[in-house]
């Protein structure tokens, strides 16, 4: 796969044995960006620079890592490696990356000893190619969903993309690890692709909510991703396009947003095409490219 965008790059960290990694998108010049978050239990390091009040006015890279809260350290790695490229904020004489950061939970898949550090992210980072990977590799690896009825009911998750070009050449696209809860749907049919499976049939994760007996399962459920736009549009406007992603998510994922998920989105600008489009126009593509990511991740990896 490769991004429409010029300048984004992606790349991963992967290890298949222990089921863990992370993923990064870096950029060569600086991104405007804003982050939205409705899960109830989000993992994340440099997200008040993300508000748009806040005085920040830029951003290097996004990291996107497994290990919880551990996976966090990763993000050391992606600064390390930008500041030797001189990419980052000029400040008192250096040059200081900003990465903000999200995690997934996928300790209970693998080895939980075994998670992102240092350097895994300068791995993810230094592999960052217009060209990747998607499915089960970097943040996908650990990635499952449907796990109302426990883990062994389970299906593949992983890190899906999607891309809508405007007429005038208006880029929107999405990068997401789907790591859920609940069950997935494809909301241009209704078709439940993913959730949890047992005896050949996959359950509706909703109705086992309302009327089954759904195993208790905590902390263990996030979708995380990111909007990426070439459109020259503010930190604000970055804000309405996380906003208008988990309207995709919701569509797509069901439910979301729960107590125990982490749900958050990041979406960023590279600021070089001075569209006519609409900020509702961009919102309702950030939407599409969401739930169709969503899918992609999912047919990608089963």
């Amino acid at each position: 796969m490769n991004s429409n965008i010029e300048g984004i790059k992606i790349g991963h960290w992967t290890d298949s044995e222990n089921k863990t990694g992370c993923t990064t998108l870096i950029s060569d010049k600086s991104l405007v960006a804003s982050v939205d978050i409705r899960g109830g239990a989000p993992g994340t390091k440099e997200i008040a620079l993300l508000d748009p009040i806040a005085t920040a006015p830029n951003i290097n890279g996004i990291l996107l890592t497994g290990g919880s809260a551990f996976g966090l350290n990763a993000s050391a790695g992606v600064m390390k490696y930008l500041e030797e490229k001189d990419i980052g904020i000029k400040f008192g004489g250096n040059t200081i990356p900003l990465v903000p950061s999200a995690v997934i939970f996928d300790l209970n898949v693998g080895n939980s000893k075994i998670r992102p550090g240092l350097d895994e992210g300068y791995l993810a980072a230094k592999n960052a190619s217009k060209n990747f990977e998607l499915g089960n590799v970097g943040v996908g690896t650990g990635c499952s969903v449907g796990k109302l009825l426990g883990a062994k009911y389970s299906m593949n998750g992983g890190i899906g993309f999607s891309s809508h070009v405007f007429g005038d050449g208006t880029v929107v696209e999405c990068l997401v690890a789907v790591n859920a809860l609940g069950s997935i749907v494809n909301p241009e049919n209704g078709e439940i692709i993913a959730g949890p499976k047992r005896d050949g049939k996959i359950y509706d994760s909703v109705d086992l909510y309302l009327n089954g007996k759904p195993e208790k399962r905590g902390f263990q459920n996030t979708t995380i991703g990111v909007v990426i736009t070439n459109a020259e549009i503010s930190k604000v406007d970055c804000k309405r396009l996380s906003i208008a992603a988990h309207d995709g998510l919701a569509l797509s994922v069901r439910p979301s947003h729960t107590s125990n998920d982490g749900d958050l989105f990041f979406a960023v600008s590279t600021g070089e095409s001075s569209t006519k489009l609409s900020v509702d126009q961009l919102f309702t593509a950030s939407m599409k490219v969401t739930y169709e990511a969503i899918n992609n991740a999912i047919n990608l990896s089963n």
